[in-house]
């Protein structure tokens, strides 16, 4: 069952070591704030086997800068953290794809990132390019 907070949400795929974040609409500073402690939470106990996250901002709004920084924060723990590889399912937004490329490579962590239109297809290619 999802965790729910404002406009973001937090699950686990069931067996995979894949934490799927999703937002509808408008998120704040606070809920990217919580949207970390609670992936982290999710993935702490992949964090020396390695683990894979998932942000749906396919009914997302962009984001302002303040969100902007807090997101290549997240982009840092998260790669301390253990994971792996990030896949975005941005529908068919470039000002989401965009945004999601300049954040990971402000972070300067060199994660695998992958950018899809939908959930399932980064799912596929976490199985078949990424082994998770």
């Amino acid at each position: 069952m999802a965790k729910v907070n404002g406009a973001q949400s937090v699950e686990v795929i069931p067996g995979r070591k894949i934490v799927l974040s999703a937002g509808v609409g408008k998120t704040n500073v606070d809920e990217l704030l919580w949207l970390t402690d609670t992936v982290l939470a999710e993935a702490a106990a992949w964090k020396n086997s390695g683990w894979a996250y998932i942000a749906d901002c396919s009914q997302m709004l962009p984001v302002g800068a303040s969100e902007s920084g807090e997101l290549v924060k997240m982009t840092k723990k998260f790669c301390e953290a253990g994971c792996k590889a990030f896949g975005f399912a941005e529908g068919k937004s470039i000002m989401l794809k965009i945004q999601a490329q300049k954040n990971t490579e402000r972070s300067a962590t060199g994660v695998l990132e992958g950018h899809f239109a939908t959930v399932e297809e980064v799912l596929t290619w976490l199985k078949d390019e990424v082994n998770i």
